[in-house]
């Protein structure tokens, strides 16, 4: 019976000190817990990379908790907190969905359009307008697509998703656009366009 005993304290031991050396999926300041993870996994053929993140539900934008948006992926999860204000640091007064845009995420709508400090909304479909008018007043996709289509400059941009492990490149020399996208799994995705 003492050994029974030592065996069982032992056992809830090491679960204890197992489940406080994992480290958490953190998402909008909430810890997604390891179902949700599990079946998020499954359903995107991803493997997540614990961390602390923010994400933007309408958008599917996401990035570390404090930094810059670092790729797009699936908008509409009922994953995580609420998307707060200072989630990737801020203090540009540039705000999307309530989120103070980092520095780099100005400097990259910069490259192809205005911006205007203010508080606007936008869509997983590129459509932006001022925050609480139901109309758009552009789209990203399009104004990239008319400063680095056709006649426009080179341009070329590399993202590391941190949640999953994808890298993702895109980019133009004005007579096309590309995709190109690899999964952890080994999968590549590409799209091509020409003008």
């Amino acid at each position: 019976m003492k050994c029974l005993s030592l065996l069982f304290t032992l056992a809830i031991g090491l679960a204890l000190n197992a489940q406080n050396t994992m480290k958490p999926f953190i998402i909008n300041d909430e810890t997604v817990n390891a179902t949700t993870l599990a079946e998020l996994e499954n359903t995107y053929k991803v493997k997540f990379t614990p961390g602390n993140y923010w994400y933007d539900r309408l958008t599917g934008a996401f990035g570390l908790k404090g930094g810059p948006c670092t790729g797009i992926g699936v908008a509409g999860l009922n994953v995580g907190g609420a998307l707060k204000p200072n989630a990737s640091g801020g203090g540009t007064g540039v705000f999307i969905n309530g989120r103070d845009l980092h520095p780099q995420d100005v400097a990259g709508f910069q490259t192809f359009m205005q911006v205007i400090p203010g508080r606007y909304w936008m869509d997983a479909n590129g459509n932006f307008g001022q925050e609480n008018m139901a109309y758009a007043l552009g789209n990203v996709f399009q104004l990239y697509q008319a400063r680095f289509g056709k006649g426009g400059s080179n341009s070329y941009y590399k993202i590391h998703n941190h949640w999953s492990g994808e890298k993702t490149s895109f980019g133009g020399d004005g007579s096309f656009m590309y995709f190109s996208s690899k999964k952890t799994d080994g999968t590549t995705y590409e799209y091509f366009s020409d003008h």
